[in-house]
């Protein structure tokens, strides 16, 4: 399943940039354009593929959809029949009722040693405080990013790494954990609770990404964008 969300579940894609651009400013928009749509186009260039190029040459079904919890979305994903259900870079909200559909249930990678830096983009929030990074594997409930902990691990961000390779890293290594613990969710493995409510942080404003860059961090560098196309 393809997210086609900008910012609101009712937003078209027009109205979606305009309230991100309301919200936080010229400078997060276009990260956000480097991080997803520029991306995407990169990434035809490297031995890596965007999500919907891989789906079409390995005759995966995939939906695009701006609304993952409509009757449309749970009737696709039933349709699988799914063992696990993950979440990974994906900006909705996953409903229980969907999240209920495959066997095993439905897992989130989050870019935060939860329950810190809950939220939309935990990397940028970390590094605006100076924040413990890391990454974290959890069960999918009603309560943004609040799952019981199924695995997490501390990861030092690079002094010279932008939130946009940060946040690459963690994925990435978030990818690694979920893959050597997926005997242990397919077994029942439900995880710990979170002991505590954490934080929690919506789009930055401008004034926040403005003290951002102030103190010397990026938000995305070209080094990024040609290690994409290079490499994947």
């Amino acid at each position: 399943v393809y997210s086609s969300r900008v910012a609101g579940p009712n937003d078209g894609f027009l109205a979606g940039v305009r309230r991100l651009l309301r919200q936080s400013g010229l400078r997060y928009l276009l990260y956000l354009w480097c991080s997803t749509s520029l991306a995407e186009v990169l990434l035809r260039f490297s031995r890596s593929q965007p999500v919907p190029l891989l789906a079409a040459a390995n005759r995966i079904p995939m939906l695009t959809t701006s609304r993952i919890n409509d009757e449309s979305s749970g009737q696709f994903i039933a349709g699988l029949k799914p063992d696990l259900l993950v979440s990974a870079f994906f900006n909705q909200k996953i409903g229980e009722d969907v999240a209920a559909i495959p066997a095993a249930g439905a897992v989130n990678i989050h870019p935060s040693v939860l329950p810190g830096f809950k939220g939309v983009d935990p990397v940028f929030f970390a590094a605006l405080s100076e924040g413990e990074t890391g990454v974290t594997v959890h069960r999918v409930s009603g309560e943004i990013d609040g799952g019981h902990i199924l695995r997490q691990q501390s990861i030092a961000a690079e002094p010279r790494d932008s939130v946009l390779r940060t946040t690459a890293r963690l994925y990435d290594r978030g990818g690694e954990l979920l893959v050597d613990m997926l005997d242990d969710i397919a077994g029942g493995a439900m995880g710990a609770a979170q002991t505590t409510a954490g934080r929690y942080d919506s789009w930055p404003t401008p004034a926040q990404v403005g003290e951002l860059i102030s103190r010397g961090k990026l938000l995305a560098t070209w080094r990024d964008l040609i290690g994409l196309a290079r490499f994947g």
